[in-house]
């Protein structure tokens, strides 16, 4: 309520105040060549005017005060760059340019602004300006630029583009409308453009010319908190004089948090302003602030309270968060800006039914380490491993619309886990449980954090879980009793128990092809396609639980031995090069195919005999392993020829596999000292149980990759399935190329009309989604969590996975791809690995990770190989340089920079 009556009382407030012509005045500057009014422009002249002056145009509109003045539209930039040749300059200094390359970027925009600089201004674009200049009377104006591509949802462009202010004559005008235009080409237009994957093709620049408001006081409004993601707050910014000085970071200003529901101030941080920005004829220049101004409140409650409902006008009328810049003058605020906040991850949807505070966490980077997000297709299959589990218990459930406790954002899955932690007593439980404990522990502590920040709201609402489990008794029972039986079995006959779980895992494969050769039709196989990997889900798990007793061998074991030694050290190598891997054997035939190589004197190619003999085996395998919409290496097998190569070239497949071999044999010595030093402790029996214990846990733990290994095969299987549907609705003319099917949804393929642009418009949205930076944990309200806090004590803190301590140079690595990079002894510092990775360790000196826990895969890998690794490094990619030297403490999870 309080939120709606705000909002009538400002429309009231701001009627009369938005437009500062006559009818008269704004009938002719309307109608002008190359000028618009501002209040007659809106969304729906976006190509003509550009983002910055379509926004203003639609708040004059809603009744919002607005500074009055004109734009210059993007047809007077056209015409300028046409008069004066400069479009096939433009072309060819851009074509062909390195975005990793800053001083070419550099050289190319100095280039093309000497060229605008020299340009003449056509008399019919002059004379237009001249007029509508004339027209407000002649004050002091800012211009401001106004590009085709800004402030658009996705890509705000802020900053990017030139802004003059006090502009004060007509020839100095004509100036800076020259400069807002090469601004267009700027340094730092161009390589954003580049990093967001926006072309240069057909861009134009409009200028937007407003009368100068000669500020007291000035600021920022956020009417979402772009800190944390906050949708229930806004976040306000003031200052003294204009806001150029809180722009360019020369000022610290003042602060409120204020609720979005109420307006109530949260927060208020008054600061230290030592600068102010004020105006002189034609320029603005920093001055200081002197006496007591410096300490004093920008703004009273009564002026955060206007600003609070001015901002909930802003919002409502353009339908998202927004960015508003404003300024106050004689006690009337206006606003010069406003542009949709990019940087906010997508909110979770309300769900029905299951009101307040809800707390998600991001399942992919939880279980899989992945940051990545899924192509549609891929996002389809990975989805169904939940939907028919689910469907065990709901028969109304069909597609991942159904599970309501499920959102993809951002490309990313993640799971509704309020329902589980309503009873404060069962936090720790469920946060101690493997997955979060041992796979990705920073996750668990993030949770943590915002569950006792919020512990009223989630404590709230009574939990369902109890009732539900009751109520959906038989079907655990079902799901259960296979998995339970398989334990026992793993229990008493382990040797047998792996056999069996190795025949049970390569008879789904066997079932997937016997049903696709049946298949009927293209829709058929699609079902057959998302049906197999979806009850890989449950059988996978029932076949997984015969080694389960035999996994849990290694904590029981160590649990003994830490009643009876100080010194555990030795268990540390119980994980070194375990049999049965097929990650590690697949690192192992590689190293192998270097030596051959390196032997003969030889360099691979693609089309070797024993590349192929390679990819027969492994080529199913990937960068993204659990998204079927991205390329293996079947596909790309240049990947597999290059890591070849790196080992040759640094020769470290000598010492990865001298280590692999060695690793086993110490492995084993390390059991008999244990046992020995137990039997000298007095364990008596227990010292040989514990070393049968690890043995069998030895013999038996390798096998825990090969789920994922027949899960990547499914998904290969998969994958050239739908490739071949793609080439079917290719010659149908439904779609441009046939991998573009992985940038469609099972649905639409079902659909069977023209699939073209839609493929296309998710093809956009998958690359504005790999832009963004995935939240550990987000919450209903937005707030996103990227990692938990922690004191900083100099080091960056981790956790502990791999012991050993090693120092060297760090590789920031973004892919496996660029593993060409690394040098024996290097550090790869990298957010997560997956098998495709595996390869690069053998030369690794230690790994720092963003992501994972101990059981998770670059940790059992780094154990394997003996190497110090710590994971959970939260911002481990953007707070370590490349080619930094660090010490890597695998024992206490430290990470020193040392330079």
């Amino acid at each position: 309520m309080a939120m709606v009556q705000a909002k009538m009382a400002t429309r009231q407030h701001t009627r009369n105040q938005a437009a500062r012509f006559d009818e008269g005045e704004r009938s002719a500057m309307t109608t002008a060549k190359y000028i618009h009014a501002i209040d007659a422009v809106g969304r729906d002249d976006l190509a003509t005017v550009g983002g910055k002056a379509a926004n203003l145009g639609e708040m004059v509109r809603a009744g919002i005060p607005v500074p009055g003045g004109f734009i210059v539209h993007t047809g007077a930039y056209r015409d300028f760059v046409a008069a004066n040749g400069l479009a096939g300059v433009i072309e060819e200094l851009v074509a062909g340019i390195d975005p990793d390359a800053p001083p070419q970027i550099a050289a190319t925009a100095e280039k093309i602004a000497a060229h605008f600089a020299a340009g003449s201004m056509p008399k019919a674009i002059r004379d237009a300006i001249e007029r509508a200049y004339t027209s407000l009377g002649g004050p002091p104006v800012a211009v401001r630029s106004s590009a085709t591509a800004e402030d658009l949802p996705g890509t705000s462009f802020a900053g990017q583009y030139e802004t003059y202010l006090n502009v004060s004559c007509c020839d100095d005008l004509l100036e800076k409308v020259r400069r807002c235009w090469a601004s267009l080409w700027n340094e730092r237009a161009l390589a954003y453009r580049m990093k967001q994957g926006i072309g240069h093709a057909d861009l134009a620049h409009a200028v937007v010319v407003q009368e100068m408001v000669d500020a007291r006081r000035a600021g920022i409004l956020f009417t979402a908190n772009p800190v944390n993601g906050r949708r229930d707050r806004m976040l306000l910014n003031a200052s003294w004089g204009l806001g150029e000085a809180i722009v360019s970071g020369d000022v610290t200003p003042d602060q409120w948090i204020v609720d979005k529901e109420d307006g109530r101030i949260l927060e208020e941080t008054i600061a230290d302003k030592d600068t102010m920005t004020v105006g002189v004829v034609g320029d603005v220049y920093d001055s200081a602030v002197e006496g007591p101004m410096r300490r004093a409140a920008t703004l009273d409650t009564d002026g955060v309270n206007r600003l609070y409902r001015l901002g909930l006008l802003v919002e409502e009328h353009f339908g998202t968060p927004q960015d508003i810049e404003w300024a106050e003058r004689g006690g009337e605020f206006f606003l010069v800006q406003a542009r949709p906040i990019t940087s906010l991850y997508p909110r979770p949807a309300r769900i029905p039914g299951r009101p307040g505070l809800r707390a998600f966490v991001n399942f992919g980077l939880l279980s899989q380490g992945m940051h990545e997000p899924l192509t549609p297709m891929g996002e389809a299959c990975f989805l169904q491993t939940f939907v028919n589990p689910a469907r065990r218990f709901d028969r109304n459930i069909r597609t991942p619309d159904d599970l309501w406790w499920c959102q993809v954002l951002g490309g990313r899955v993640f799971f509704d886990m309020t329902d589980l932690l309503r009873e404060e007593k069962n936090w720790e439980k469920v946060l101690e449980n493997d997955l979060f404990a041992e796979q990705e522990p920073m996750t668990a502590r993030a949770l943590m954090q915002f569950l006792h920040r919020n512990r009223e709201a989630i404590t709230a609402e009574p939990s369902r879980v109890t009732r539900w489990i009751i109520g959906n008794l038989v079907p655990f029972l079902r799901i259960g009793f296979p998995m339970v039986r398989n334990v026992l079995y793993g229990r008493l006959f382990p040797e047998r128990a792996r056999a069996r779980a190795l025949a049970q895992w390569d008879g789904f494969l066997v079932a997937m092809e016997e049903d696709l050769a049946r298949a009927r039709d293209r829709e058929h196989r699609l079902d057959i396609i998302l049906w197999h990997i979806g009850e890989f889900m449950i059988s996978g798990w029932a076949t997984l639980c015969l080694l389960a007793a035999s996994f849990g061998k290694y904590k029981k074991a160590r649990g003994i031995a830490e009643r009876y030694l100080d010194d555990l050290s030795d268990f540390d190598r119980i994980g070194q090069s375990l049999p049965h891997n097929t990650t590690t054997e697949m690192g192992v035939a590689l190293m192998e195919l270097a030596e051959r190589y390196d032997g003969r004197g030889e360099t691979p190619g693609i089309d070797d005999p024993e590349i192929a003999e390679f990819l027969s085996q492994y080529g199913h395998r990937s960068i993204q392993e659990v998204d079927v919409g991205v390329p293996n290496w079947w596909e790309e097998p240049e990947y597999v020829c290059d890591l070849v190569r790196a080992y040759i070239d640094n020769q470290s497949y000598r010492a990865g596999l001298d280590a692999f071999y060695r690793g086993a044999e110490d492995a084993e010595r390390a059991i008999e000292r244990i046992r020995e030093d137990l039997a000298a402790a007095g364990a008596g029996r227990k010292a040989t149980r514990v070393a049968n214990a690890l043995r069998e846990y030895r013999s038996v733990f390798g096998l825990r990759e090969e789920s994922k290994f027949v899960l990547t095969r499914l998904y290969d299987r998969a994958r050239r399935t739908l490739r071949e549907m793609g080439e079917d609705l290719v010659s149908e003319g439904t779609l441009q190329r046939a991998e573009e099917i992985f940038f469609l949804r099972p649905e639409d393929v079902r659909a069977g009309a023209d699939l073209r642009s839609i493929a296309s418009e998710n093809r956009a949205a998958h690359a504005r989604a790999w832009r963004m930076q995935p939240p550990r944990v987000l919450a209903s309200t937005g707030e996103s969590i990227y990692a938990p806090i922690e004191e900083a004590d100099g080091t960056l803190p981790g956790v502990a996975v791999s012991p050993g301590m090693h120092e060297g140079r760090a590789r920031v690595l973004q892919s496996p791809r660029e593993g060409v990079r690394l040098k024996p002894g290097d550090v790869l510092v990298t957010r997560a690995t997956n098998p495709a990775w595996t390869p690069l360790f053998v030369s690794l000196g230690a790994i720092v990770m963003e992501t994972g826990g101990p059981i998770s895969h670059g940790a059992v890998v780094a154990r394997e190989y003996g190497i110090p690794a710590v994971v959970g490094v939260a911002g481990a990619t953007e707070r370590i340089r490349d080619g930094q030297r660090i010490h890597v403490d695998g024992g206490s999870g430290r990470v020193r920079l040392l330079d």
